[in-house]
């Protein structure tokens, strides 16, 4: 099922698939490493309700935005007047639905740095996920071309397995990642999220969180992008109550451009409608657009 994709690919595509609740799934060089760009909000959201749990943080606590906390990239905060307080829940909805990197930093640091994520995110069986460091964009007003290549350490943000991501969203869904309430809280914020230019970018439809199931599937997923790598993890929720969680990564490609129009997205398109093909069963013919997969 994804084989033929890989090889077409300028670089390297990593995949894990696997049907909830099943032993069916289907995978691609899924135990190499590769960047995560923003997936790995997802390990860091769940390291942040990992010390909630533990009565280190309080999600309604409200944390000041300041000047030194704000860095450029995708997100809000970074464009809005400093002074805002959101709540610690606050800042990881931003974190995850608008991928907000000044969010990011400001709950890495609530978590106890980049180590202490590490460590969380490994005592919750997931030590292939590894966050490298902070987010180190300048805010706009401040980004020139000089200064934005400047700000990209040589190292990557995060890396990770396929198969290791695609555990973490499985064991989401499944109510195992801290708590069956925090897994919740964590699905719900991933089903939020606002990318939709990957995975399922050739879907016809998609039923919002909360809305009756007139349109599907349902996808609660988190996105990654820079230079020449894009990534996803998800859930996708088809009727008859098939799931299937995925993580899918695109990295060392020629074509370094940032638009949905990339070899990257088309790539995790092109899985996305693979697997939607694989597992729908109706009612109705595969939901995709004419030409996929």
């Amino acid at each position: 099922m994804l084989g033929h994709l890989g090889s077409g690919c300028s670089g390297r595509l990593g995949a894990a698939v696997r049907r909830l609740g099943s032993t069916e799934g289907a995978a691609w060089r899924d135990g190499e490493r590769f960047r995560t760009a923003s997936t790995v909000k997802v390990a860091v959201h769940a390291a942040v309700m990992a010390r909630a749990e533990a009565g280190r943080l309080r999600m309604e606590a409200r944390v000041r935005v300041g000047g030194p906390d704000l860095v450029g990239g995708s997100g809000v905060l970074s464009v809005l007047r400093p002074g805002l307080a959101p709540t610690v829940r606050d800042l990881c909805t931003l974190m995850v639905v608008v991928s907000d990197n000044t969010a990011t930093n400001m709950l890495i640091d609530l978590v106890g740095g980049t180590e202490a994520v590490n460590s969380v995110v490994a005592s919750l069986g997931f030590p292939e996920i590894v966050l490298e460091r902070r987010l180190g964009y300048p805010p706009p007003p401040l980004v020139t071309g000089r200064q934005l290549e400047a700000a990209q350490p040589g190292r990557p943000l995060a890396t990770a397995t396929p198969a290791s991501m695609c555990r973490l969203l499985e064991a989401v869904r499944q109510g195992s990642v801290v708590s069956r309430a925090a897994s919740a809280e964590i699905f719900l914020t991933l089903a939020h999220q606002q990318d939709r230019t990957g995975v399922p970018r050739a879907f016809l439809g998609l039923t919002g969180p909360g809305e009756p199931p007139v349109q599907w599937p349902l996808v609660a997923s988190k996105t990654g992008c820079v230079p020449g790598c894009r990534a996803e993890a998800g859930v996708i929720l088809l009727p008859g109550g098939t799931e299937v969680a995925y993580a899918v990564m695109a990295d060392d490609l020629d074509d370094q451009t940032m638009t949905a129009l990339s070899e990257g997205d088309e790539l995790l398109g092109r899985v996305g409608a693979a697997v939607l093909s694989h597992w729908w069963q109706g009612p109705g013919p595969v939901p995709l657009r004419p030409g996929w997969p």
